[in-house]
């Protein structure tokens, strides 16, 4: 386990996968996931993404083995942006490849806009906080009720609210319905408090659709076809100029999660990741019926397979 201390004195876990020496090849990639979620959750993706990159994955203010300010003026989107900051400026690195699911993608927007020399690139995936439009009236009320089961009756109540009624976490047990086990442990894993926060933070969400079109590094976004966030990541296409798209199915919200054994179709993913223009990523085939078992370095390999000088 490793730890980090921000300017306001709040400690971010963050862990390294791949290879670390200052003179390896494979280039940073650092990755938060979404909210309420933890660093775990990249398990399925490390293999091949660490096999080419020096992986960090980190966790927010609020979030499982990083603190959780009681504060609720500790948290927003730019602070958090802060966060990443300081585990770039931690790691000694100028540039790195920055990204992460939903939340987590939200973050990495939030600073490829404000510290837009530090990236090398931006990966987008099932995120609607990284379009930044405002959220829908259900939103609203559903994340407001998750507040109040939260800081009332505790985490194990708040999993079976959100599989009740967070259209999110619905589509990934319709998917898999054993991934139930899977969602009680996400929400133990938190304090209600930093939750609390954290789902404040997301309701008060800047919105910077607007400001969209001013990246101007590569953009690759990934949405599920089943995820409600699929429509936001539209409209951030079309903001971003020369990013690219690519939709997975089936696949949720947590498309980087097994799902039952069914590997989503998609695609591989090195185009935004290895140049300063994107261009187009080819489709990947399904895996075969049964090929999944066999394969477990190359699943989910359309994250990222690198083949560059300079090593992605």
């Amino acid at each position: 386990m490793a730890y980090l201390r921000t300017d306001d004195h709040v400690r971010i876990y963050y862990e390294e996968h791949g290879p670390i020496e200052p003179k390896a090849t494979g280039s940073p990639l650092v990755l938060a996931y979404g909210i309420g979620g933890n660093a775990d959750l990249w398990d399925v993706n490390v293999p091949a993404l660490a096999a080419r990159h020096r992986l960090v994955l980190w966790e927010p203010r609020g979030h499982a083995r990083s603190d959780s300010p009681e504060d609720p003026a500790r948290y927003s989107f730019t602070r958090w942006a802060l966060d990443l900051k300081a585990v770039l400026d931690h790691l000694r690195l100028r540039t790195a490849h920055v990204g992460g699911l939903s939340l987590g993608a939200g973050i990495a927007t939030r600073f490829t806009l404000a510290f837009p020399s530090r990236v090398r690139s931006l990966l987008v995936t099932n995120s609607s906080s990284a379009a930044g439009l405002p959220l829908s009236v259900d939103n609203i009320v559903m994340r407001a009720r998750s507040i109040e089961v939260t800081l009332t009756r505790g985490m194990d109540a708040m999993a079976e609210f959100a599989m009740a009624s967070n259209p999110n976490v619905a589509a990934r047990l319709a998917l898999d319905p054993s991934s139930k086990d899977e969602f009680y442990a996400y929400y133990r894993r938190l304090t209600p408090i930093g939750y609390a926060n954290a789902l404040r933070a997301l309701l008060a969400m800047d919105h910077i659709t607007e400001r969209l079109s001013r990246i101007r590094v590569p953009v690759l976004l990934i949405g599920g076809d089943r995820d409600p966030s699929l429509g936001p990541m539209k409209v951030m296409q079309a903001k971003v100029r020369g990013s690219q798209l690519i939709v997975l199915s089936p696949a949720s919200h947590f498309a980087n999660r097994p799902a039952g054994g069914v590997e989503p179709r998609g695609a591989r993913v090195p185009g935004a990741l290895r140049r300063r223009r994107a261009r187009t990523t080819p489709r990947a085939p399904a895996l075969r019926s049964g090929e999944a078992e066999r394969q477990v370095i190359r699943r989910r390999r359309w994250w990222c397979t690198s083949r560059t000088r300079r090593g992605c």
